[in-house]
């Protein structure tokens, strides 16, 4: 192997997997295959399938969800460094049949200002990496070894409950389906031909949550849910075989009890690694390395600024991080209040009432400042259930709840999708971290 095989830098130009899962079938045997994932620190029995061309698609899949595929690529090429990186690569014209070899995962807008944080951190890395190469600065970079390990684990980590989440959703998704489905039975025997169609896709989302919880990330104890999938999987499979009404109830409303409690708590999950997630120590190593690099008088100076808009950037994807967490943490705080309310709303107006001390002040702290058309609709409706409150007319405050309550969580939702949004952009600071982390190594 050599040292010299330069990563995928920049990442713009997607790779081919289907190039890049032949190259894995045609160049190693199955032994050379089990060394890569060896050297990957990944059991290839763990890879679903048997044959090699199956665990060599997995393995590619793994890489992908985790947006780590350039560390596969670097690897791979490190094995075999005839293969230049421009073979891989999905040539302009060409049609991305990734979708039909691995499961993608959801991917979510950017934002062009995180999206251009992260590309600036990523390549202030790369710059590390190269760096590496010089004994001189060497030991100045792997002094932060410890910093860089600990960002991309958590990173990771906050890949893999965003993965999950992504999975509940579009578990969620297909459960509406045969839901809708299930209704029509047993009047209308047609529905079990619409449901054995949707019954595959539930499967499988299924498997993939089954893998999702091999990751370290998810302990014994949290993935109990994964019993009751198990559970799920098996009742629903029987029930539409054996057009069987009773066993397909019992899949579903245990199904629906499963995606009633564990997104929240895999999204609180993720909020808390977010929030213990330490890009100010990153910001602070690379600050460090930069002022010793200054000092070195090494005619490094293209290095020093490309390292400094590097640590600028940290700055802005920690400060976003740190908003984004504390608003989320704001909404779920008025949300769980909501949802207490509610559950005595049609007997008595009384506990809203009660409650209305709080979860006024934090609607409008909520606001406070905001122009949007959020806010003022928001506070809107803060003055006119105020009214009614103040008032005791029942009939307009329940209304007015309804509409308070539901303008709270289409906000919540944003906001959750605006953090997941990030937790996505920062893979590409992960697998910067990764490519580092490898080196440190050699």
């Amino acid at each position: 192997m050599t040292d010299q095989v330069s990563p995928l830098v920049d990442g713009e130009q997607p790779v081919d997997t289907n190039k890049l899962l032949q190259s894995l079938i045609e160049l190693f045997s199955e032994q050379e295959l089990r060394d890569l994932c060896f050297e990957l620190r990944l059991d290839y029995e763990n890879l679903e399938g048997s044959a090699k061309k199956d665990k060599a698609r997995e393995l590619i899949n793994y890489f992908f969800r985790r947006r780590r595929l350039n560390v596969l690529i670097t690897v791979f090429r490190e094995h075999r460094p005839h293969i230049t990186l421009e073979e891989l690569l999905l040539k302009e014209g060409e049609i991305d049949l990734s979708s039909t070899i691995i499961g993608l995962p959801t991917t979510l807008p950017s934002s062009p200002k995180d999206q251009s944080n992260t590309m600036l951190v990523s390549k202030s890395f790369v710059t590390l990496l190269r760096l590496l190469t010089r004994p001189d600065m060497r030991a100045a970079v792997v002094a932060f070894q410890t910093d860089f390990q600990a960002a991309s684990s958590q990173i990771d980590q906050m890949n893999d409950f965003k993965l999950a989440h992504d999975l509940f959703q579009e578990l969620e998704n297909r459960y509406f389906l045969i839901q809708n489905d299930e209704r029509r039975l047993p009047a209308d025997d047609m529905a079990w031909d619409s449901i054995a169609i949707n019954e595959p896709e539930l499967q499988g989302k299924i498997s993939d949550l089954r893998m999702v919880t091999q990751r370290p990330t998810f302990a014994t104890d949290e993935a109990r849910w994964m019993t009751q999938l198990d559970k799920v999987s098996e009742s629903i499979r029987v029930g539409v075989e054996q057009f069987d009404l009773d066993e397909l109830k019992r899949g579903t409303n245990l199904l629906y009890r499963v995606l009633n409690r564990t997104p929240s708590r895999i999204n609180a999950q993720l909020v808390s690694t977010a929030t213990a997630l330490r890009l100010d120590a990153l910001e602070q190593a690379m600050q460090t390395i930069n002022i010793n690099l200054s000092a070195s008088d090494l005619g490094l100076e293209s290095v020093v600024e490309e390292i400094a808009n590097g640590v600028a950037a940290l700055g802005g994807l920690d400060e976003r991080l740190t908003v984004l967490v504390k608003e989320h943490n704001a909404w779920q705080e008025i949300d769980d209040e909501l949802r207490r309310v509610e559950a005595s709303l049609n007997q008595s107006v009384d506990e809203l009432d009660d409650a209305w001390f709080d979860l006024e002040p934090m609607a409008r702290d909520l606001t406070a400042g905001q122009s949007a058309d959020w806010a003022t609709e928001l506070n809107d409706v803060v003055d006119k259930l105020d009214e009614a409150l103040r008032e005791k007319v029942v009939v307009t405050v329940r209304r007015l709840f309804r509409r308070f309550q539901s303008q709270i969580r289409r906000r919540f939702r944003q906001v959750d999708l605006e953090l997941l949004t990030l937790c996505q952009d920062l893979q590409r600071v992960g697998e910067s971290l990764d490519l580092l982390l490898r080196q440190f190594e050699k």
